[in-house]
């Protein structure tokens, strides 16, 4: 510390003495003036209840319950301040980003965290404020919630969620991993534990397939196509844009009446003996699947949604029934790489 003397008056040394005092004051409770590290014990039992909902304003809440151990002994080296909570996101690649965080805000048992700390390799949030769960050393259940920026985790949506205690030394990290929690998830409660949150599983993959009623109006005898190409008549597959990169997928249908011939097969409403054979084109634009039968590997695009037109092949004999025939087709994605 530099010393300076003055020569003033004395209201003004007043002034002065008042400034450096104020200086020496935020010094002191500053607290941490150096990087510490994250240090890991087990100090909490489990984690349960997790779940990712999407906000609708550019954001979501990734919740879970983390069920606490008494905080002495899980410690390190330093004194108790508050229970901590680390949130990681990743990179395109699945490579943790340690140098930030997609978190907003952080609340346990309804009330926010007042600040964070930024470590070497991690930011743990805290709150010191007396009355709240973040200060409870003893065995407790903390619902967590954490409000994530979507556009931080564009690249791999998914996060984790880690237990913590914050300290005047070291901070402490759960020893058995974090939470991971992926937007494309089954979201029912169900929690995968990353023992090492700097390696996440794989993205989870899930397709949701959206086909209309289509209705090919009248039949016209012998062999014939009927091309739907309004958008409301598409078949579309909507699924995270990051969990399909790299990925290759092979589109099939299973049909209620069954194959034959590799033909599937409508069936008149009253008459299940008069069938009309046919097949399925599925026309992306540029891949044309021909259904049934097809192994066709394609990729699906990384913007979320991939449509297909549908083209009707039938093949209707000239002894069938007039009337009403109909089919339903159950449709599978199956992943090839």
């Amino acid at each position: 510390m530099r010393v300076v003397t003055f020569y003033l008056k004395k209201g003004a040394l007043y002034k002065s003495l008042g400034y450096v005092c104020l200086l020496i004051f935020c010094f002191l409770v500053s607290g941490k003036t150096y990087a510490f590290v994250l240090r890991t014990s087990y100090l909490s039992n489990s984690y349960s209840g997790c779940y990712f909902r999407d906000n609708g304003n550019g954001t979501s809440t990734v919740s879970t319950v983390i069920d606490y151990k008494r905080a002495i002994g899980h410690l390190g080296a330093g004194l108790f301040k508050s229970r901590g909570i680390l949130v990681y996101s990743y990179d395109k690649n699945g490579r943790l980003v340690s140098n930030s965080t997609p978190a907003s805000a952080v609340y346990m048992n309804g009330k926010k965290y007042i600040g964070r700390y930024s470590g070497e390799g991690y930011i743990i949030f805290y709150s010191q404020v007396v009355g709240t769960s973040w200060v409870n050393k003893e065995p407790f259940l903390a619902s967590v919630e954490v409000t994530i920026d979507n556009s931080a985790i564009t690249s791999w949506p998914a996060v984790a969620i880690r237990a913590g205690n914050y300290t005047d030394e070291d901070d402490v990290g759960e020893a058995k991993g974090a939470v991971y929690i992926s937007r494309s998830g089954p979201n029912n409660g169900s929690c995968i534990t990353a023992a090492d949150p700097g390696s996440p599983p794989p993205l989870d993959l899930y397709i949701n397939v959206s086909a209309p009623d289509w209705n090919l109006g009248e039949l016209q005898h012998g062999l014939s196509d009927t091309p739907l190409t309004r958008a409301d008549q598409m078949l579309c597959f909507s699924y995270d844009g990051a969990s399909v990169k790299n990925k290759k997928f092979v589109i099939g249908a299973n049909s209620a009446n069954g194959v034959v011939n590799n033909q599937y097969r409508l069936k008149h409403l009253s008459d299940t003996s008069q069938v009309v054979p046919y097949s399925l084109i599925l026309d992306s634009g540029s891949t044309l699947i021909k259904l049934p039968g097809s192994n066709i590997e394609l990729p699906l695009a990384d913007s979320g949604r991939s449509c297909f037109s549908p083209t009707f092949r039938t093949e209707v004999g000239k002894t069938v029934k007039q009337g009403d025939y109909n089919d339903v087709l159950t449709f599978t994605v199956t992943t090839k790489s």
